[in-house]
């Protein structure tokens, strides 16, 4: 790689500390530059030493870990690897609420006895120090205004005016939540259109996500069960392990396998069947991502007649996923992270979108 990827390690536990530090340590791609017990000191760290990536411990004295992340976020935009308990121990908010903070990754810290083996940090931690994050103010008045479209001529939508898609589909990875969260916080609860979402997650966290999701929304959020209907007003979160799709009309299945795309779940699977089920009445949505996942389903629902919106870079934490759709050619309009519940509102009604790129 090079230059290696400089890394600070922040956990109130002395013994956590050493445990990250000697897995980080076994890579010689990576390079722990600083150590802090709490997220005060993370701060002033972050500021001196600019490190590339920064795990961060949730429960710490002094100052919290999402404090932290807040602060970090909103001074000197960092990518930020959370490590905390199992979630399961937890509310959904706890940790969930680091990604809309702005961190970028959650993963479960392994029992102290485990070993440094346990510690399998190095990979992801790498991943991330190539992300280009975004500075988060939090607590502001001022919100992006919604846009009108997405800029350009008007373009007729692929459904006749009036009638509604019989189904949305979205691939989602690295950034992700926190654009699922706004655009499901903003959908009305009457939103006509069923919604099924691939976010690419830790495991062990996407109940939590789906929990934080639900919260925020008039919509009914859950991780879907095989065999379960798609209904207006619901959202299906493929949940780990399992691919999810749509074998015909109506319905989502959920079956293991190969990974597709490095992912299972993965977004492409569940974007071409629904391009199958549903044909032109279909509506494809893809979100920031690392990686080329979703970009094959995109295509496939393009040429199906559907319709394929794509997170513009503009706003994306990685444009990887939706640009490896626009290379496609299978994107037909760009919409800024803020815009999406919008215009899924306006396409929704039969109304027309603008076109941009």
């Amino acid at each position: 790689m090079g230059k290696k990827v400089s890394v600070l390690v922040v956990d109130d536990s002395h013994i956590c500390r050493q445990l990250i530090c000697e897995a980080l340590g076994r890579d010689p791609d990576l390079e722990v530059v600083g150590t802090c017990a709490n997220g005060k000191e993370a701060l002033e760290a972050a500021r001196e030493l600019r490190p590339q990536v920064i795990t961060m411990d949730v429960e710490m004295p002094v100052m919290d870990g999402l404090t932290a992340v807040e602060h970090i976020m909103a001074e000197v935009p960092t990518p930020i690897l959370m490590l905390t308990a199992d979630p399961r121990q937890q509310a959904p908010e706890l940790t969930c609420r680091a990604l809309e903070l702005g961190a970028l990754a959650l993963q479960i810290k392994p029992a102290i006895d485990a070993g440094t083996e346990a510690w399998n940090l190095s990979r992801e931690v790498k991943l991330l120090s190539s992300v280009r994050v975004i500075r988060h103010i939090h607590n502001s008045k001022q919100r992006r205004p919604p846009l009108p479209g997405t800029g350009g001529a008007a373009v007729t939508p692929a459904q006749p005016v009036g009638m509604p898609y019989g189904v949305l589909a979205v691939a989602s990875s690295t950034g992700g939540p926190q654009v699922l969260f706004r655009m499901l916080s903003e959908l009305p609860a009457d939103f006509p259109t069923p919604i099924v979402i691939v976010q690419h997650i830790n495991a062990a966290f996407s109940e939590s996500l789906a929990g934080w999701l639900a919260n925020s929304s008039k919509l009914k959020v859950r991780l879907a069960t095989d065999g379960e209907q798609l209904l207006p007003g619901n959202v299906l979160i493929a949940p780990p392990g399992q691919h999810m799709s749509i074998p015909f009309r109506g319905r989502v299945a959920l079956r293991p396998g190969v990974e597709r795309d490095g992912h299972m779940p993965s977004g492409t699977v569940l974007l071409e069947s629904a391009a199958k089920a549903y044909g032109r009445r279909t509506l494809g949505l893809i979100l920031t991502g690392m990686g080329e996942d979703g970009a094959d389903g995109m295509l496939a629902i393009k040429q199906a007649g559907g319709l394929t919106l794509a997170q513009n870079e503009e706003s994306c934490v990685v444009f990887g996923m939706p640009g490896a759709s626009v290379a496609r050619k299978a994107v037909d309009h760009l919409v800024h992270g803020d815009d999406i519940a919008g215009a899924l509102v306006r396409l929704a009604r039969g109304e027309m979108l603008t076109a941009g790129r």
